[in-house]
């Protein structure tokens, strides 16, 4: 009967582990302060981060038994809003408003991650990028991966979503296969969005 309730309890631990509380400080305190939410996918176990200076990200999962891996990078407005409010007040005319920010970043982020080259970027519909992650703007490309952050991949799919006046997140799928798109990428696909 011991040994039953230690393998039940084993069970139970093993069932919860993607609970809120246990993803890292700083992803938590993004998602909070950009207004988004996180739904861990079954079949994933976090990954570690890999070091590297092409693209800081908070979060990654992997799949177990494939190359298949995940990274969440979240970019929450409210420090750029502060920034931006002081140097209008300031009389400074040239700043860019944060909420037009979103489709020139998510090309740096794509050309840095593929040594320079841009990859075609994919703007979803606006309706479909409403219903499915309750954002304002959402773009997609898939390029040759380069670099310590593509490190052991070959190729990602990177997607990009923003919310007018509350942040930008982009979602990093890493793999050496092409088939691991078409079949690993839907239970996973709308885990972060915004409230």
């Amino acid at each position: 009967m011991k040994r039953l309730t230690v393998i039940l309890i084993a069970i139970i631990i093993g069932s919860t582990a993607f609970k809120a509380g246990d993803l890292p400080q700083l992803f938590t305190d993004r998602l909070s302060r950009a207004q988004m939410t996180f739904t861990a996918p079954d079949g994933y176990a976090p990954a570690s981060i890999t070091p590297n200076s092409q693209m800081h990200y908070e979060y990654a999962l992997k799949y177990p038994d494939k190359k298949f891996e995940i990274r969440y990078s979240i970019a929450p407005l409210d420090s750029v809003f502060i920034q931006f409010e002081a140097m209008k007040k300031s009389g400074t005319n040239m700043v860019v408003n944060p909420n037009n920010l979103h489709s020139g970043s998510f090309m740096a982020t794509a050309m840095n991650l593929s040594g320079g080259n841009l990859p075609q970027i994919r703007e979803f519909p606006k309706q479909a990028v409403a219903n499915e992650f309750n954002a304002d703007w959402g773009a997609t490309c898939v390029f040759h991966v380069v670099g310590a952050f593509g490190d052991g991949y070959s190729t990602c799919m990177a997607v990009a979503i923003h919310k007018d006046n509350f942040g930008d997140a982009y979602i990093f799928y890493l793999s050496d296969s092409m088939d691991n798109y078409e079949n690993l990428l839907q239970p996973v696909f709308h885990a972060l969005k915004f409230k």
